[in-house]
């Protein structure tokens, strides 16, 4: 089984330190939900990492606020060229 750590960078450009999932698709057609709680923004409010185990190569990756309103919803999706 192979540990390799991929990590997810997110900046909170709005003024509320909200929880949020990370919807990830891989190349594969594979889906996983990280969940980004609210300590995650305990060190810092304008940037947090996220961190998971895996060897798949992303797709596409999507931030979901579920209820919490986002300030500039257009910068959630990153999808691979």
């Amino acid at each position: 089984m192979n540990s390799k750590t991929q990590t997810i960078l997110i900046i909170n450009e709005g003024g509320f330190a909200i929880p949020f999932d990370v919807n990830i698709i891989y190349t594969d057609g594979t889906k996983e939900t990280v969940l980004g709680t609210p300590a995650i923004w305990e060190a810092n409010q304008k940037t947090a990492t996220i961190s998971f185990k895996g060897t798949k190569k992303m797709k596409s990756r999507t931030l979901n606020g579920g209820l919490f309103m986002d300030a500039t919803p257009l910068n959630n999706t990153w999808s691979s060229k």
